[in-house]
């Protein structure tokens, strides 16, 4: 039963649980002895860590063979970068066209703060009537003097076509698999290849070889057959 006047079962309980919690702890603590070894805590200098660790590389010679392994996996990289994944022939190719007009994110401003361009100005590289200030310009019409090829360095076919082709303008070679040093040496020109298959993207390429030239404001991708040619 309660003796706390009008308070209710619930309060009282709780009141019990409270007394019950804060009695006196005993304060006649025993010693129960040592059961381990006991060491002062100290924090290893991570510098220091790091040149000891230095330090053992250097006299067991794994910092050159860190520096072997490095410079092969660089010197691999460039004569055979990483392919560019997705890519295959085809024997039913097409023409098609890409819009490379930029449009600005963001304003141009001057050192000043003043805007010189705002925000959704659309430029095309090929129209130099979009350029800025072009109406203060008279700037001729641009023309890309190239023509861009992309192909795949490791396929027989494809390298056969490329020995072959007839260009109408001069080619700037661009590998999506292969080494470029050996399709120098082939085709007797400077070999680039598609890092990261970035082009590949912006021109959204499927297949391989394909052909891109200017065609008046726009640049017209045209894929390649290469399946009549019999591999040598």
């Amino acid at each position: 039963m309660c003796l706390m006047g009008k308070a209710t079962q619930g309060q009282c309980i709780t009141l019990f649980l409270l007394s019950f919690f804060c009695l006196p702890l005993p304060t006649d603590a025993k010693n129960l002895g040592v059961f381990g070894p006991v060491f002062p805590i100290g924090e290893i200098d991570m510098l220091d860590w790091i040149d000891n660790r230095l330090r053992t590389f250097e006299k067991n010679g794994e910092i050159d063979a860190m520096k072997q392994r490095m410079q092969a996996r660089v010197k691999a990289s460039v004569m055979r970068p990483s392919p560019v994944q997705g890519l295959s022939t085809t024997t039913a190719p097409k023409t098609y066209f890409i819009d490379p007009t930029l449009t600005l994110a963001a304003p141009v401003k001057d050192s000043l703060g003043n805007e010189l361009y705002p925000k959704g100005t659309r430029i095309n590289p090929f129209d130099s009537t979009t350029w800025p200030a072009a109406e203060k310009q008279n700037l001729p019409r641009f023309t890309f003097s190239k023509q861009l090829v992309l192909f795949d360095g490791d396929d027989p076919q494809q390298r056969q076509w490329a020995q072959q082709y007839l260009a109408p303008l001069p080619v700037k070679w661009i590998l999506t698999n292969g080494e470029p040093a050996a399709l120098s040496r082939l085709l007797d020109s400077r070999v680039y290849f598609d890092q990261q298959g970035k082009l590949t993207r912006e021109f959204q390429i499927k297949h391989v070889p394909v052909v891109i030239s200017q065609s008046g404001t726009r640049w017209q991708v045209t894929e390649v057959d290469v399946s009549p040619l019999k591999e040598k």
